[in-house]
């Protein structure tokens, strides 16, 4: 059955929602999870986390541990297709494959997955079927605000966790009779533009040839890493190569040695021209893992944060490719990266008490067409 939602943290909450409504169940999940595949399940149905190999990647055997020792507490593992810090792509269908054995669904996030990778769903009987998906539109170059959610029909059985016009078949003064699925989890009125345009930039990406799309996007990934790991103190996090037959999508996080990464994004957006996005990309146990951050540590920093001060909050900078980047444009973002990692920034910046650096005196102002078009008709 497919659900259209407001996004892939929608679908997920959704499921949440109604596995919290099995009583003395858990959800399994890894330290690799977006806070939106993390936060549903701690704060509602109870979780069960388990941990990565040292370098980020997701350890079969733990999860396995985890399985088979939780007395069939577990009903459901949750994992992310792939992941937004390191591109390492998970092994779904061997997750699937170990949640089914033990009694469990499995429920992936593949709102990072979807764009960059073929998934297939497969039969529900084929040990390796993936239960729910969740995804994004908007990671697939569509507006935001629509996504969908693939999920058992059997799942949603009882009343829906947002209630409205079109969830209903007849309401009465005392009753609610409930429309049939997938109608009774869409209440409200639906997003039909932005489903429409989800459709469609799906299948433009079909018709530009997904498969060479995906191909392009792997070589330039590759010359990335490379590139990234051979700049004297400069580290990839989670490293960059991948064990043999691993996937990875093309992006990279990464630190420079003695810099914030607030000012390492700062210098390559004003000096460069590049943008990049820096901190830990909703996944804070994720990259206080690979940061190789302990428990002491992390406790200190969140002091700091909840007094206030986040200037000190650890992080990492993020590369991320598409379809549309070059061969060129990966040479000049590592010729960027590497001037700045050798302390040749042009301008001087300043970390303000949020944490975040901007050049000294701040930002320069770009002229608006609307302000343009104003002052003229002043």
């Amino acid at each position: 059955m497919v659900i259209f939602v407001k996004g892939t943290t929608d679908a997920l909450n959704r499921i949440a929602a109604e596995e919290a409504r099995l009583v003395g169940r858990q959800v399994l999940v890894t330290e690799m999870e977006h806070h939106a595949d993390l936060l549903p399940w701690r704060h509602r149905s109870g979780h069960v986390m388990v941990g990565l190999s040292d370098d980020g990647h997701i350890d079969l055997d733990a999860i396995e541990h985890a399985l088979e020792t939780s007395e069939g507490k577990i009903g459901l593992v949750a994992v992310c297709g792939a992941s937004n810090v390191t591109g390492f792509v998970s092994p779904i269908h061997e997750i699937a494959e170990l949640a089914h054995r033990h009694g469990a669904r499995v429920s992936v996030d593949a709102a990072q997955l979807a764009p960059h990778h073929r998934i297939d769903v497969r039969e529900a009987g084929d040990p390796g079927h993936l239960d729910f998906v969740s995804l994004s539109g908007h990671k697939m170059y569509a507006p935001y605000g629509a996504g969908i959610l693939v999920a058992p029909r059997d799942f949603f059985s009882g009343a829906p966790e947002v209630m409205g016009g079109g969830a209903i078949s007849i309401v009465t003064w005392d009753d609610t009779v409930w429309a049939d699925l997938p109608d009774r989890e869409e209440a409200g009125s639906p997003n039909v533009i932005g489903a429409v345009a989800m459709g469609v930039a799906i299948e433009t990406l079909l018709e530009l040839g997904f498969n060479e799309m995906l191909a392009h996007e792997a070589a330039v990934g590759r010359q990335l890493l490379r590139a990234l790991s051979g700049i004297s103190g400069v580290s990839v996090l989670g490293g960059a190569e991948s064990p043999a037959g691993d996937h990875r999508l093309a992006l990279a996080s990464f630190v420079v040695d003695g810099l914030h990464h607030g000012l390492v994004a700062a210098a390559l957006s004003h000096e460069w021209g590049i943008a990049v996005r820096h901190g830990c990309f909703c996944a804070n146990p994720y990259v206080f893992h690979l940061l190789r951050m302990n428990k002491d540590a992390v406790n200190a920093v969140e002091n700091e944060v909840t007094s206030g001060h986040r200037m000190a909050l650890p992080g990492a900078v993020r590369a991320s490719l598409a379809p549309y980047n070059t061969e060129p444009e990966v040479e000049r973002f590592i010729d960027a990266v590497t001037h700045i990692a050798r302390g040749r920034m042009k301008a001087d910046y300043e970390q303000a008490e949020d944490g975040t650096f901007a050049p000294a005196g701040g930002w320069p102002r770009i002229a608006s067409p609307l302000n343009t078009l104003a002052a003229r008709r002043v």
